[in-house]
């Protein structure tokens, strides 16, 4: 009796309606980058706190914010604003540990975990967007 009623139990408990909300505005982009630290370009991601944003052409909708947010530990989001259609204004910029939206909204998220910082009342809105990044010695390999 008491295995049918964790049976039962499981059961319910699966059947739980706990998705996440898909964001409506970013479309999943397929890439798979590497970074040499060891070129001058991408040098300065060897200090803990500084955000190279790579070019669309690199990966992502509208280019990739990477940030050092620890001793050979990396982030990596989407630059497209995740609360508005891709249009041109909705490329974030980032502003040392931050990314503003160039948006009239003047939304900010935090480069080292995605969170928006201004949160606008109890309107849905959605976090950055964050890549898989992968630290091999010099290599930074940012995917999706």
């Amino acid at each position: 009796m008491r295995a049918l009623t964790l049976i039962i139990a499981f059961i319910l408990i699966g059947c739980t309606e706990n998705q996440a909300l898909r964001n409506p505005y970013l479309v999943e982009a397929s890439f798979d980058t590497q970074i040499d630290t060891r070129l001058p370009l991408y040098s300065e991601l060897q200090q803990i706190g500084v955000t190279v944003t790579l070019p669309s052409n690199l990966g992502g909708i509208q280019g990739i914010h990477l940030t050092q947010v620890g001793i050979d530990s990396f982030r990596a989001f989407e630059v497209a604003c995740p609360n508005h259609e891709p249009n041109s204004c909705s490329a974030t910029v980032a502003e040392g540990t931050s990314a503003r939206c160039s948006c009239p909204d003047d939304l900010s998220y935090s480069l080292f975990t995605g969170q928006l910082l201004n949160r606008q009342g109890e309107n849905v809105l959605f976090d950055l967007k964050e890549y898989s990044v992968r630290k091999e010695g010099p290599l930074i390999y940012v995917f999706n």
